[in-house]
């Protein structure tokens, strides 16, 4: 018999964790920061008759609560939303503070930068299905919330998905928005670092800057383990310094504690921006020794003024999990060595190691050894071949399972833990797979996409190897919000035009309400077009052979991350 688990908590990530407690810090006596009710902050700046809100909290559910205490604060209505940038957990609960009647009249104005909707769209479209599938394990968002699970995201409290709304903005800009509400003048600044969208908020007359995610009391989140795209880090850096020349009196981070004192901030931004560039100097420095990136991450460790730095701890990010991104940002995935060009297939080369090794019984033998003497990292490694050769060996991952929870309680960082508890309950067959790999979101965020952006979701979604021999283009038309493109099927591929086409072999025209029953599977085309609900220009026929050719956007996927 083994001897039982006994679940703990690394004693920094307690630490750190404790010293998030739900509170709304009130500053020059009319800015008002929610800090620890999500993983991320808001902030209402309240001016002589109406306010600005900048950031709308991850959900709704999370949202209703800051903005029952925000009315505690003041009764004057919110005019402006700002969204500093993309991520859900920024954009995801304005209804609970503004109505869309008074957003659709006017009266409330929401400002973000151009890119922003394309950024929501590519993670909650074209890779929704593996990044909603990734946060789940990020966050620990099935884990319990106790020493035996999750304890917290890093920057927050405990991550849960809520229910999720979108509001698009009413305006955008470029580089720079200027403006006032309630006789507060305010700057937004677009400031790429952490995302391509990031922007800073900046009240000049009183020097009270919100930074948003270009810095937060963590070491930065250089790449994030549910997949993004390449932040580059010297990008971040300069982003960084471009805070710098602000020279604020408050700094009001939306994944921290606001740090008040001119001295204070520009210590903490030089020490926070001196961290990134260290990362990715020393990495570039070894990779032009020829260092791959496992190699790298043996060799390259903080210097001690950063580690110890009480805004660096690595509870988010890690320079550990950087520094592969940061090789592959430069160079590709390639490290060089030819053999991984078409490697041997990964379950026959799993059969061959288990062989090698003196077959199943030994590696699972040596892998309880290492477990029970303590090394549980090469326990996990050695069980994974024995999964991979059969992923329906419960031993096997029963004991990768027990492996991963010892490694997890270990860690420091947040994202480690919750990656590691998740994918012990994954192996154990325990994990709550409800609602893995959707597309889009759900309706309440749906509603809020432009026509163009929900069809353009459906290139990903073209069953290629069911259309080598069809050539259909359809027109897509709203018949009250007025908006068009087209879609060609094209011989295994699927064009989009953000423009309708003249040429064209059918025009599909629909109201907004039937898209959102469309994508969830209230209602199929044919069945609309019986109702009258929908309209065809030419062969309806045509048009229920194009869509055919897709899957369905409402399709929940079993995506395995640990059984594999």
């Amino acid at each position: 018999m083994s001897e039982p688990i006994v679940p703990s908590v690394h004693p920094d990530l307690r630490r750190h964790q404790e010293n998030m407690i739900a509170e709304v810090y009130t500053l020059r006596g009319h800015i008002h920061t929610a800090f620890g009710y999500s993983i991320v902050n808001c902030t209402l700046i309240e001016g002589e008759d109406a306010c600005i809100l900048v950031d709308t909290m991850t959900s709704m559910d999370r949202a209703e609560i800051v903005a029952a205490e925000f009315q505690k604060l003041t009764d004057k209505p919110i005019k402006t939303v700002v969204y500093t940038h993309f991520h859900a957990d920024h954009v995801s609960g304005t209804q609970a503070f503004v109505s869309e009647e008074d957003v659709a009249s006017g009266a409330v104005e929401i400002i973000a930068q151009e890119e922003l909707v394309d950024h929501v769209m590519r993670d909650v479209g074209l890779i929704a299905p593996i990044l909603g599938r990734r946060a789940m394990y990020q966050f620990g968002m099935r884990l319990p919330v106790s020493d035996e699970g999750t304890v917290g995201a890093g920057l927050g409290p405990p991550q849960r998905q809520g229910v999720r709304t979108f509001m698009p903005p009413t305006k955008t800009f470029g580089k720079l928005y200027e403006g006032e509400t309630g006789g507060i003048p305010f700057e937004i600044h677009h400031i790429p670092s952490e995302t391509e969208d990031q922007c800073a908020v900046w009240l000049p007359q009183e020097r009270v800057l919100l930074s948003a995610d270009a810095v937060y009391e963590s070491f930065p989140n250089v790449y994030a383990l549910r997949g993004t795209r390449f932040r580059n880090p010297m990008i971040w850096a300069q982003g960084v310094d471009r805070l710098r020349e602000f020279n604020a009196d408050i700094l009001i981070p939306h994944h921290g504690h606001p740090v008040e004192g001119a001295d204070q901030i520009s210590d903490l931004l030089t020490d926070y921006r001196d961290a990134i560039q260290f990362v990715h100097d020393q990495t570039l420095r070894y990779m032009n020794k020829g260092y791959t990136s496992d190699e790298i991450k043996e060799v390259v460790t903080m210097p001690t003024r950063l580690q110890n730095h009480p805004w660096l701890g690595e509870f988010y990010g890690s320079y550990k999990h950087s520094i592969p991104a940061i090789c592959v940002g430069y160079l590709g995935w390639y490290q060089g060595d030819p053999i991984t060009l078409e490697p041997t297939p990964w379950v026959e080369r799993a059969q061959r190691y288990l062989d090698m090794m003196g077959g199943r019984e030994t590696v699972l033998a040596r892998a309880r050894d290492a477990l029970h003497g303590g090394d549980a990292q090469w326990a996990a490694e050695l069980a994974t071949w024995v999964v991979r050769v059969d992923k329906s060996d419960a031993e096997a991952r029963a004991v990768k399972a027990d492996a991963l929870r010892v490694w997890a309680y270990n860690q420091k960082n947040a994202t480690w833990r919750n990656w590691g508890l998740t994918s012990a309950l994954e192996l154990d067959g325990e994990l709550d797979q409800a609602g893995g790999g959707m597309v889009l979101g759900s309706p309440d965020q749906v509603k809020g996409f432009p026509l163009s952006a929900i069809m353009t979701v459906m290139t990903v979604r073209l069953k290629a190897e069911e259309s080598w021999d069809t050539q259909i283009r359809v027109v897509f038309e709203t018949t009250d919000s007025n908006e068009g493109c087209a879609l060609e099927v094209r011989k295994g591929v699927c064009q989009f035009f953000a423009v309708p086409t003249e040429d064209r072999d059918a025009t599909v025209k629909f109201n907004r309400p039937f898209v959102l029953q469309w994508i969830f599977g209230k209602i199929t085309f044919e069945d609309a077009l019986a109702a009258g609900n929908i309209s065809v220009d030419g062969d309806a026929s045509v048009v229920s052979t194009f869509l055919s050719k897709f899957e369905p956007f409402n399709e929940a996927t079993n995506i395995s991350i640990a059984v594999r």
